[in-house]
């Protein structure tokens, strides 16, 4: 499927999507999002759907003008908290692959909007790990975590905003269907987090370089219980100890 960027001002190539379900995914999925420049590092935005009970159907991935949507089976974290699928996954490979050849992978760095819940949802409900992920709002100090914001303070007068476009665009997050009408806001979503992830100006990559990056394969199961009950936001950014450290002098 191909789509029209419509959030910035900015003349920019159509964006080329493609949806596949975890259980069909396959390396040459991920080749065809990463690139063939094998060691490049890549800055890849990523921005998800909700179901209306609040898990996590679909994600979308963009690298430049490329889009790959990969829509989960449905699963529910542990009652406990515990991370993990609640259910035994019938396609570990395809989840393994997705984890250590994508969300783990060396030279990938991650960018979203209100990325603490993508990072929960991917931890609790699939039990699949982030790393080298950066909160975009988080990085550029937004007091708000206003998303409109974030993309004025990054692109300032360099081009038009169609704000009313941004708006809409993060105002409803539920997943509907793979209806090219229904797509639409998750691939425009997918691809500013990229671009701003990419965007050229020295001041704003130097924020993202200072900025603490999350990752989720250094959390115990103790304090992966522990991120449901407590500010996601600075909770991402601790070490283990600093998260059992706030634990006890919290009471949680």
């Amino acid at each position: 499927m191909l789509f029209n960027q419509i959030l910035i001002d900015e003349d920019i190539d159509s964006i080329e999507t493609r949806v596949v379900h975890e259980k069909d995914l396959e390396p040459t999925h991920l080749q065809w999002l990463l690139g063939t420049d094998g060691n490049s590092p890549r800055s890849v935005g990523i921005s998800p759907a909700y179901s209306q009970s609040g898990g996590m159907p679909a994600l979308a991935c963009a690298l430049d003008t490329r889009v790959l949507i990969i829509k989960f089976h449905s699963s529910r974290p542990y009652r406990d908290g515990a991370a993990g699928s609640g259910t035994v996954p019938r396609n570990v490979e395809r989840r393994n692959l997705l984890e250590y050849e994508f969300l783990c992978h060396p030279l990938c760095t991650f960018y979203a909007f209100d990325l603490a819940n993508i990072a929960l949802s991917l931890l609790q409900h699939f039990h699949l790990c982030l790393t080298d992920a950066i909160d975009i709002q988080s990085a550029l100090r937004i007091p708000d975590r206003s998303v409109l914001l974030s993309v004025q303070s990054v692109i300032a007068d360099a081009c038009p905003i169609f704000s009313e476009n941004i708006d809409r665009a993060f105002e409803n997050m539920t997943y509907h269907s793979s209806k090219h009408k229904d797509l639409s806001d998750l691939v425009q979503r997918a691809w500013l987090c990229s671009y701003i992830g990419r965007y050229d100006f020295e001041a704003i990559k130097d924020k993202f370089y200072k900025a603490p990056k999350v990752d989720t394969a250094k959390f115990s199961q103790y304090v992966g219980h522990l991120l449901h009950r407590i500010d996601y936001n600075i909770y991402l950014t601790m070490s283990p100890q600093q998260g059992i450290e706030c634990s006890t002098k919290t009471g949680v």
